[in-house]
């Protein structure tokens, strides 16, 4: 995983002010992962996928789902 920079400190801080005022916060780690994924376009591979809904341009990929 790359490293937590300033491009993906900008995305956490949107995405930690985008969930709150969604009424639905989202704890430092997830929305840590969430930004550095969207600040380096990668996905990665989790079985909580519902920790990360409603994150515009994530989609985190779950194996033990069948593919769609």
């Amino acid at each position: 995983m790359p490293a937590f920079d300033a491009q993906a400190a900008s995305r956490y801080a949107a995405i930690v002010a985008r969930c709150t005022g969604a009424g639905r916060p989202i704890n430092v780690e997830d929305a840590q992962i969430a930004a550095i994924a969207l600040a380096h376009r990668i996905n990665w591979v989790t079985r909580h996928t519902h920790d990360f809904a409603g994150i515009e341009g994530l989609a985190p990929l779950d194996p033990w789902q069948p593919a769609a």
